[in-house]
């Protein structure tokens, strides 16, 4: 547990960057099919643009992505015997960089690709049905209007991602039972790997899906032009409860965590008892 704890802590702190991103500072009212919307966060009072905000929850949705891969690229590289083992220590830094630069292609074009907000705005109501009176008086920001371009590179990003998990996830499970199988660790460590390698499952499934089906109702959305507001709604709260539901995951399935948050309740408990009687003492 020692050599993956602070994977999980990096995993952890993008999960809640992207979180408060998503369900605080920005708060986005998307119009898809149309790759278009405005904020409702905190974030556009202290004057930060709306394309600023998009820009940082994709990149915080990348490194939330590419976290997962580390930690289990770490149990893959501590736990696995393979025949490439000693080259794969020197090129496992490079492949998590490939990842990085993996996630240029779709955030730094967005840079480059909004158009003339105010043509593209227009062409943006033309394509949808009628709408609230409080979106048209709404800062709407276009975000491009090259979707087949955006769609592609954030499925093939994703797609590349889930290719990894599952290489590593499917290598821990069969090679594990192949050290168990022929007598190279014993049952109580094959134990103790099998019920880490669980919960980093759990951990990182549950969340998953709640990323992985607003995403996939928004790739469904723009490729067949099929606009709902409500479902679209439905797909962003889904999306701001992934940090709450890895918090609570994480506490659940991986024993350390949980003893130090009951030790953590117990303690604040006992305060809280504490400072009552001496109130019931001054008081009383």
């Amino acid at each position: 547990m020692s050599t993956v704890k602070w994977y999980l802590f990096n995993l952890q702190f993008w999960i809640i960057a992207f979180d408060i991103s998503v369900g605080f500072l920005s708060i986005p009212f998307m119009l898809l099919p149309r790759l278009a919307g405005f904020p409702l966060g905190v974030a556009s009072y202290f004057g930060i643009s709306t394309h600023s905000q998009t820009i940082m929850i994709l990149h915080l949705l990348g490194l939330t992505l590419i976290s997962t891969i580390a930690v289990f690229e770490n149990r893959f590289n501590a736990l696995c015997t393979f025949p490439f083992q000693r080259q794969w220590k020197i090129w496992r830094r490079p492949f998590l960089l490939a990842n990085l630069i993996a996630l240029a292609p779709v955030t730094v074009p967005c840079l480059f690709m909004v158009p003339e907000q105010s043509e593209a705005k227009k062409r943006t109501y033309q394509n949808l049905p009628c709408l609230p009176k409080y979106i048209y008086e709404a800062p709407v920001f276009v975000l491009s209007e090259n979707h087949v371009y955006v769609v592609a590179s954030v499925v093939t990003f994703v797609v590349i991602i889930f290719l990894e998990l599952a290489f590593f996830f499917a290598y821990l499970l069969t090679n594990t039972l192949h050290q168990m199988n022929s007598r190279r660790i014993s049952v109580r460590t094959f134990q103790i790997q099998r019920q880490l390698v669980n919960a980093l499952i759990i951990q990182s499934c549950l969340p998953f899906t709640a990323l992985g089906l607003p995403i996939g109702y928004g790739c469904i959305s723009v490729l067949f032009n099929y606009y709902n507001q409500s479902f679209m709604n439905i797909a962003m709260v889904t999306s701001s409860l992934h940090g709450i539901l890895s918090t609570v995951v994480m506490i659940c399935v991986h024993k350390p965590y949980r003893k130090a948050f009951i030790r953590l309740v117990i303690s604040a408990k006992k305060w809280y008892d504490a400072k009552m009687n001496v109130n019931i003492l001054q008081y009383g």
